[in-house]
């Protein structure tokens, strides 16, 4: 299955970001960011009724306009185009390091793994004193049959100390048919195998959620930050055989070193 409408909105947004007229500036080419990690906890897949322990890294770097880190669920190399106060702009490419795999759970058992794959990514995001939020656009360039994804998030965010921030909000996805079908849908030849029944996933919002957490900083140079995201797949992901449980719930504790 093929997108018509995932590439060329892909196209058009990289380019109306790139068009921006103030450019990030690339005259402080000087490193920062963060290194750490933390424990999180998640399903084992998207619609898993069992959760897993993992290492979460925790990782961005900065030299310039450019950046390595995380962006929605890909590990990325990422430009900064366009910024004003108020509002980043970024491009960019990436991948999900760790996509489904037949052995997370015995229920997957017949269908095989998901693939690796390169995404390119654009973003928009506008942050404010009491306010962050953002819409990130990630299309599969591999030729993986991983197509096109949306996600979105909204969270209100404030500081009762100037070490501490407060944030919670709304976050959504929406995905094409190509990326459902390959992470909900069930071929004839996977059907044989597992024994579930063959589904045809389409286009549609694939999780609706609502995340909360907070950062404190122990001191200029240290960070720790928790986080806690509950989600409810939606339409063709929570009718998915493959789906046990529709809600999801993830949350990671993480410490970073900020330079």
């Amino acid at each position: 299955m093929h997108s018509t409408l995932a590439q060329p909105l892909a196209l058009f947004c990289l380019l109306s970001a790139a068009s921006f007229p103030v450019l990030a500036d690339s005259s402080q080419n000087e490193f920062s960011g963060f290194i750490g990690g933390g424990v999180g906890v998640k399903p084992k897949y998207s619609g898993a009724k069992e959760n897993k322990t993992d290492f979460v890294p925790a990782i961005k770097l900065n030299y310039g306009p450019l950046f390595v880190g995380g962006v929605d669920d890909l590990i990325a190399l990422g430009w900064n185009v366009a910024k004003t106060e108020s509002w980043t702009f970024a491009l960019g490419v990436g991948t999900n390091i760790s996509p489904r795999q037949e052995s997370d759970d015995p229920h997957l058992k017949g269908l095989g793994d998901i693939d690796v794959t390169p995404r390119a990514f654009t973003s928009a995001i506008y942050e404010s004193d009491y306010f962050k939020g953002g819409v990130i656009l990630t299309q599969d360039v591999g030729g993986n049959q991983q197509g096109f994804k949306l996600a979105s998030y909204a969270h209100l965010q404030w500081r009762p100390t100037q070490s501490l921030r407060l944030f919670t909000g709304p976050n959504l996805s929406w995905a094409d048919s190509d990326y459902m079908q390959t992470q909900y849908g069930v071929t004839a030849a996977q059907s044989a195998r597992s024994g579930l029944a063959r589904y045809d996933a389409g286009a549609g919002i694939e999780k609706v959620g609502w995340e909360a957490g907070l950062e404190y900083a122990l001191t200029p140079a240290w960070l720790i930050g928790a986080r806690v995201n509950v989600q409810h797949l939606e339409n063709h992901a929570a009718d998915s055989p493959i789906t046990e449980e529709k809600g999801q719930v993830s949350g990671a504790l993480y410490a970073a070193w900020r330079f």
